[in-house]
């Protein structure tokens, strides 16, 4: 009796490994966390914003979460109840354990699967590359020497610091080609990287990425850049003007065009405005013109600061909330302003992200002999 008790027990081990073994199951342990704490599992979906994709309940800090397949190959937060901090781990097959605790929640350790130990080790890395940044400020705080002695070593100590996590970096991102973490660090740079970088980057990963967000999502942003590069016609769009009418970017053609897109409550942008008007003032009468596109929703606003800077241009607006994620801005890939282009009178763009003393450089070369 006991012999068959024990071979059903180890066939019910067999059946469970089996089965853990197409799941992905997190399974957590945080001290702290006294009597019962809801746990939400984030996706994020903006630079600021997030969406609760799934959520449990911890008991006296344990709790777990079987994820579907459908979420895997991404990187997920864990909040828990009202605390701040935010515990990452990535969503792939098998067992991931997570053990902290409420105090610290940043550093608690995510292991038992491939991609959560590769991320643990670059949290773990870049901890305590910040702790030896932490304990820098504090030694140049406390010293006596001169602020211009201080700042001096400061820098140089912090350069080799940040040197550090570059080579770290680059050593794991090119480590394994088929590492959703190592696209993820890729993908993490995607609004600094321009398209051609954007391709060489994802043709080093495996064809078996392709369907992953990140990929796809760097795919998509590669052939936005693609479409607003120089070389290429500038995508034509309609927005309204301050009188209510409508304007195209093609109604420019016949003449070299500075395409501004800004916001009236965009700092920086304003601060353009000086050097777009010095190029408007100087060149217009040899064929330059500008067109200035707002990205604001409130028309009040948007005409206040056209009068209060002496914008005496061309200016468009589609009125719309969204900013960055307005029709217009997604069709030229916006992800900050002010963002400029200078299209010559074919359509055709000249060049593009230029701005204050480098804009007024290009134009002044560009006009020098008309």
């Amino acid at each position: 009796m006991k012999k068959l008790y024990g071979l059903v027990y180890l066939l019910c081990l067999l059946v469970g490994e089996s089965c853990s073994g197409d799941m992905c199951r997190v399974d957590g342990k945080m001290s702290d966390f006294p009597g019962e704490t809801t746990v939400y599992m984030l996706r994020r979906t903006g630079e600021f914003t997030s969406d609760t994709v799934m959520r449990t309940v911890m008991k006296d800090g344990s709790f777990r979460l079987d994820i579907p397949r459908e979420l895997w190959g991404e990187q997920y937060g864990l909040k828990f109840g009202d605390k701040r901090s935010l515990l990452s781990f990535f969503a792939e097959q098998g067992n991931v354990r997570i053990a902290g605790n409420g105090k610290t929640i940043y550093d608690a350790e995510v292991t038992g699967t491939p991609e959560n130990d590769r991320w643990n080790g670059y949290q773990k890395f870049t901890f305590n590359i910040t702790n030896q940044r932490n304990q820098l400020m504090m030694q140049q705080r406390n010293s006596d020497e001169p602020d211009s002695v201080k700042y001096m070593k400061s820098a140089q100590l912090f350069k080799k610091l940040d040197d550090k996590i570059s080579r770290y970096e680059d050593s794991l991102v090119h480590s394994d080609n088929g590492s959703v973490v190592c696209l993820y660090l890729e993908y993490r740079s995607l609004p600094m990287l321009k398209y051609k970088q954007i391709d060489e980057i994802l043709a080093r990963f495996t064809p078996q990425l392709e369907n992953n967000r990140y990929y796809k999502e760097m795919k998509a942003r590669a052939d936005i850049l693609r479409r607003i590069s120089p070389g290429v016609m500038a995508p034509d769009f309609e927005v309204k003007t301050t009188d209510g009418g409508t304007v195209k970017l093609s109604s420019f053609r016949g003449k070299y065009l500075i395409l501004d897109f800004w916001a009236s409550w965009c700092a920086p942008c304003r601060e353009e405005t000086v050097f777009i008007k010095e190029l408007y003032n100087k060149f217009h009468d040899a064929g330059l013109d500008v067109f200035s596109v707002s990205l604001d929703h409130v028309k009040e606003a948007w005409l206040k600061a056209i009068e209060e800077d002496g914008m005496i241009w061309n200016h468009g607006c589609q009125l719309v909330k969204g900013g960055k994620n307005t029709p217009v801005a997604q069709l030229y890939g916006i992800d900050g302003i002010p963002a400029i282009w200078v299209i010559d009178p074919d359509g055709k763009i000249l060049v593009e992200g230029l701005m204050g003393e480098d804009l007024v450089a290009f134009c002044t070369e560009l006009f020098q002999n008309k």
